[in-house]
């Protein structure tokens, strides 16, 4: 497989060269109809090229052409893929099966590999996807259509999900904690990476310490995968509306600060994606809510918003009505009946929930129309 990676990735390369040359020349691309053909001709110049799979060879000039397309939406020129850096990826869109037994998958020209199924897989499905992780574990993941659940007229269990470094908070006065696992192998990976540094380049022991610091991080990706599946699942089959909190998650984490760091571990903008597709196959609705409202300055109870709430309070104590509440929890409830009341804008005929604040519905009857620097001024000004 390592060797259907290196076609994969010169072939790539190559193709990018031409349309490099190209666009320099007369600043048009060799699109991927074209790129086709001259792999014709290609493969009776490099015989080697035969030896893979014709649509693993066509999947990756599709990446190519995808990648030369984005160009118009803002991203950069594609850039070489390195035999170093770059994980070994590539995919097959048919002609695969998985033994009787399930313990091995028959791969065009690669023949049958052990296979540990996660999961019962459905007797279709479209095609399969091969990578290999930084620490050389081989991973396959099976393309899979299923359709999309009619999504509920009426909302009956909605819940808010306000995000912390260490606590998942729910409106439903639930606060699960986050395992944080980078922090907790943060030593370990701290030393692996000083051993990694004192190894001599290009030897044998240098690269066998790479692959225990590779090992380390992926076991810290595995555990917050895990844990994050597990609470978006719990969440999108419980309720029917999901409201969040918009957050500049990328602008957190470019700030080289502990917080930046915990914001990254807690894996805030995963979970978020996670409950989007999650509620939309069970029917569910998902929704982000104004990131200028002041959901951790507001009451819950009576709608009194405070004029500054410092970051190392953790209990929001109301000065209007007296009533005390984890800040979090507090921030969770906000979500939920700005979420709601949202959805109900948007879902014409539906009643409004009675929440403490109405006055926020002038800004998210707006949602969408008005600037972010307006739409914080009519925030602050509730």
């Amino acid at each position: 497989m390592i060797s259907v990676g290196g076609t994969v990735r010169f072939l790539y390369n190559h193709f990018l060269k031409v349309n490099i040359d190209q666009y320099q020349a007369n600043k048009t691309f060799v699109w991927h109809f074209d790129m086709c053909k001259q792999l014709v001709a290609l493969k009776k110049q490099h015989t080697w090229l035969k030896e893979t799979y014709s649509q693993v060879l066509q999947s990756s000039l599709k990446d190519l052409d995808q990648a030369l397309k984005n160009m118009k939406h803002g991203a950069g020129f594609p850039k070489f893929k390195s035999k170093y850096t770059t994980p070994i990826s590539f995919r097959y869109q048919q002609h695969t099966s998985i033994s009787a037994c399930g313990k091995y998958v028959n791969l065009p020209k690669l023949g049958a590999i052990k296979l540990k199924l996660h999961r019962d897989l459905p007797s279709e499905y479209i095609g399969c996807n091969v990578t290999k992780s930084p620490s050389g574990t081989w991973y396959i993941s099976f393309i899979v259509e299923r359709a999309e659940l009619l999504q509920v007229d009426k909302i009956h269990n909605p819940v808010g999900v306000d995000v912390n470094s260490e606590f998942t908070a729910l409106s439903t006065d639930v606060l699960i904690a986050n395992p944080r696992p980078l922090s907790k192998k943060h030593k370990q990976i701290k030393n692996l990476q000083r051993k990694l540094s004192r190894k001599i380049k290009s030897s044998k022991n240098r690269l066998k310490a790479k692959n225990k610091l590779a090992r380390a991080h992926d076991q810290v990706r595995c555990q917050r995968y895990d844990h994050i599946h597990q609470l978006s699942a719990r969440i999108a089959k419980a309720h029917d509306l999901v409201s969040v909190e918009t957050l500049k998650i990328d602008e957190m984490k470019r700030k080289s600060t502990p917080t930046a760091k915990a914001v990254a571990d807690a894996g805030w903008g995963m979970l978020a994606s996670l409950l989007e597709y999650k509620c939309q196959l069970l029917g569910h609705h998902f929704i982000k809510i104004n990131q200028w409202l002041p959901s951790s300055k507001t009451c819950s109870s009576c709608g009194h918003k405070k004029n500054s709430l410092d970051l190392k309070q953790r209990e929001y104590h109301c000065d209007a009505c007296g009533s005390t509440l984890h800040r979090d929890i507090n921030a969770a409830i906000n979500i939920k009946n700005w979420g709601h009341q949202q959805w109900c804008n948007d879902h014409t005929g539906q009643e409004l929930p009675k929440a403490p604040v109405d006055a926020i519905m002038d800004i998210l009857a707006n949602y969408g129309d008005c600037s972010a620097s307006q739409t914080k001024q009519e925030a602050v000004g509730l």
